[in-house]
C-alpha cells in the first residue's frame, strides 16, 4: 500500500512539471482527429476541451459531440448535447439547429410525440429556410404517429403551387399511406383462426401464408390418418399439441406480421414523399 502511494505521489509531481497543452492546441488536435476519421479520439478530445476551456469553445464542442454521439448511434447522449447547445447558444440560428438536431434524434428513436413537443416550442413566424424545415419535421413526426391528415397539411406547402404533378403524386402517396394504415391486426388474427395462413395473405406475406396453410393441412391430415389407423384418442394425444402450437402460433404471428409489413410499407411511402419534396 505504501509503495503504491509513493508511486502515485511521484507521478503527480512529475506531471506537474510537464508542459501543459493549451485549449487551442487541444481543440486543434480534436479537429485534426475528426478530419482524419478518428472519431472516438476526437470525441474524447472535444469532451476534454469542453471541460477545461469553459465557454471559450463551448458551442463548437457541444455541436461536434452531439454529431459524434449520433454517429455512434447513441441518440440519448446526442440529444443531451443538443439540449446544452440550445440553452447556451448565442444566436437564434444555432439554437434552431440544436433543436432540429434533437428532434431528429427523437424521431430516430420513434419518439414522435416528444419530437412534436420540441417542434411546437419553435416560433410560428420562423424565417426561411427554418420554416420549411419545421414543416418537414412536423410532417415526419405526424406521419410517424399515423396522423396522415396533419402530415399532409404540414408537407403540402413544401410543393410549389405550380408543381401540379408533384402535388398530385404527393396526394396519391398520402392516400396510399392511409390505405396501408387501415389494415387491422385483429382482422389478420381472425382470418387466421378461420383459415390458417389467411391472416398472412391479408398482410401481404404470401410465403408465410403458404407455409402456415400447408403445415396446418399436413397436421390435420396426420390427425385424421392417426385416428383412422389407431383411435382418435391416440390422434388427439399425438397430434393435437403440435396442431395447437402451429395453429395458435400462426394466429399470433398474423397480427405481428401485419404490423411489421405496415411499418415497412409506410417507411417506403415516406421515403417516396421525401424524394418528391427534394425534387
Amino acid at each position: 500500500m505504501t509503495q503504491r502511494l509513493l508511486f502515485f505521489l511521484c507521478w503527480i509531481s512529475a506531471v506537474s512539471f510537464l508542459p501543459a497543452q493549451t485549449a487551442d492546441e487541444t481543440l486543434l488536435f480534436a479537429r485534426e482527429q475528426l478530419a482524419a476519421g478518428n472519431k472516438p479520439l476526437a470525441l474524447k478530445t472535444y469532451q476534454r476541451v469542453l471541460f477545461f476551456s469553459g465557454d471559450q469553445y463551448r458551442d463548437e464542442c457541444q455541436r461536434q459531440l452531439a454529431a459524434l454521439y449520433a454517429d455512434q448511434g447513441d441518440f440519448e447522449k446526442s440529444a443531451f448535447y443538443c439540449d446544452l447547445l440550445y440553452q447556451s447558444a448565442d444566436t437564434d440560428s444555432l439554437r434552431y439547429e440544436a433543436l432540429f438536431s434533437k428532434t431528429g434524434m427523437l424521431m430516430l428513436q420513434n419518439q414522435y410525440k416528444k419530437a412534436l413537443l420540441e417542434l411546437f416550442s419553435l416560433p410560428n413566424n420562423l424565417p426561411e429556410p427554418w420554416m420549411s424545415r419545421k414543416r418537414l419535421y412536423l410532417g415526419a413526426a405526424h406521419f410517424g404517429i399515423r396522423e396522415f391528415d396533419l402530415a399532409r397539411a404540414d408537407l403540402l406547402p413544401l410543393f410549389a403551387a405550380s408543381d401540379v404533378q408533384g402535388r398530385a403524386e404527393f396526394e396519391r402517396l398520402m392516400r396510399e399511406a392511409k390505405r396501408i394504415s387501415r389494415k387491422s391486426p385483429k382482422i389478420a388474427r381472425v382470418l387466421s383462426m378461420v383459415l390458417p395462413g389467411a391472416g398472412q395473405f391479408y398482410a401481404g406475406d404470401i410465403k408465410n401464408g403458404l407455409n402456415s396453410l400447408l403445415l396446418n393441412a399436413l397436421l390435420g391430415y396426420w390427425f385424421v390418418a392417426t385416428g383412422i389407423s389407431y383411435t382418435f384418442v391416440d390422434a388427439a394425444a399425438t397430434v393435437t399439441p403440435w396442431l395447437f402450437r402451429y395453429y395458435g402460433g400462426g394466429i399470433r404471428r398474423a397480427g405481428e406480421i401485419l404490423e411489421k409489413k405496415k411499418e415497412q410499407r409506410l417507411r417506403k411511402v415516406f421515403r417516396e414523399v421525401l424524394i418528391k419534396i427534394e425534387r
